[in-house]
C-alpha cells in the first residue's frame, strides 16, 4: 500500500490537516492491521520531503502563511513529537517502507500526466472557472503506483490518499470515455516501457476523505479499526 503525503501529514501531525475525517481515517489506516493479510505500508521518498515540509509550514509559517493559523499551527512540543514519530516510522522501514522514485516510475508520468493535462480534473464549485489539476508529485505518486502494481500484482496493492484529485485522475484515465488520440498516445507510451495499455494499467486509488465506509472494507478486508 503506497501512502500519499497528505496521509502521513494527517497521521504525524493532525492539527495541520483541515479535514477531521483524514484525520480519523489516517489514524485507522496506520494503526490498523488485518487477519485477512498483512499489510505493507509504503512511502514515495518525495512524499517524504513533502512531509516535513508540511510540520516545518505549520511550526514556522505563521506570520504569513494562510494556510496557517492558530487552530493548525504546531506548537514547538507538538512539531518536536511529529518530527520525532515521523522519523521513528521512517528508520529502517519501522513503520513506512520508503521507496526511491527510479526511471520507470518517471517514464510512467507519462500515462497520468496526459489526463491531468487533457481534462478538468477537479473543480472548484464556488468559482466556476477555477480549475485545480493534479500536481506533479501527486503524478508521481500515481505513476510510481503503476510501476509497483505491475511489480506486485493488482490485487495486492493500492494508494491511499486524502487527496481528491488523486482519485479523480484515475478514475478519469480509466474510463471508457477517453478519445481515440489520447488512447494511441497511452498505447504507444506503455509499448515502449513493456506494458500492456487499457484500464486496468492503472492501480487502485482510495480517497480517504470521501470513500464510503463499505469501499474501505471491500479494499482492506478484516481491519481492525473502526472506518
Amino acid at each position: 500500500m503506497l501512502i500519499d503525503a497528505c496521509v502521513a501529514a494527517a497521521f504525524f501531525a493532525p492539527r495541520t490537516t483541515r479535514s477531521s475525517h483524514l484525520v480519523n481515517r489516517a489514524a485507522s489506516l496506520l494503526r490498523g492491521t488485518s487477519s485477512a493479510f498483512e499489510p505493507q505500508f509504503l512511502i514515495p521518498s518525495f512524499c517524504i520531503g513533502e512531509t516535513f515540509a508540511v510540520f516545518e509550514k505549520h511550526r514556522w509559517g505563521a506570520s504569513w502563511n494562510r494556510h496557517v493559523n492558530a487552530k493548525t499551527r504546531l506548537t514547538p512540543g507538538k512539531f518536536r513529537v511529529a518530527r520525532d514519530e515521523f522519523h521513528k516510522a521512517i528508520h529502517n522501514g519501522t513503520k513506512l517502507l520508503q521507496v526511491e522514485l527510479n526511471r520507470y516510475h518517471v517514464l510512467c508520468l507519462d500515462l497520468i500526466a496526459p489526463i491531468n493535462a487533457a481534462y478538468r480534473i477537479k473543480r472548484d464549485r464556488t468559482v466556476k472557472k477555477n480549475v485545480n489539476p493534479a500536481s506533479t508529485y501527486d503524478l508521481l505518486v500515481v505513476a510510481m503506483g503503476i510501476w509497483l502494481q505491475r511489480q506486485h500484482g493488482a490485487e495486492e496493492f493500492l494508494i491511499a490518499t486524502g487527496d481528491e484529485r488523486v482519485a479523480s485522475v484515475v478514475k478519469r484515465a480509466k474510463s471508457e470515455s477517453l478519445g481515440q488520440p489520447m488512447r494511441n498516445h497511452l498505447s504507444a507510451v506503455a509499448r515502449q516501457i513493456g506494458l500492456t495499455y487499457g484500464p486496468e494499467i492503472y492501480p487502485r486509488v482510495v480517497d480517504l476523505v470521501h470513500a464510503r465506509k463499505a469501499d474501505l472494507e471491500a479494499v482492506l478486508p478484516d481491519w481492525n479499526q473502526e472506518w
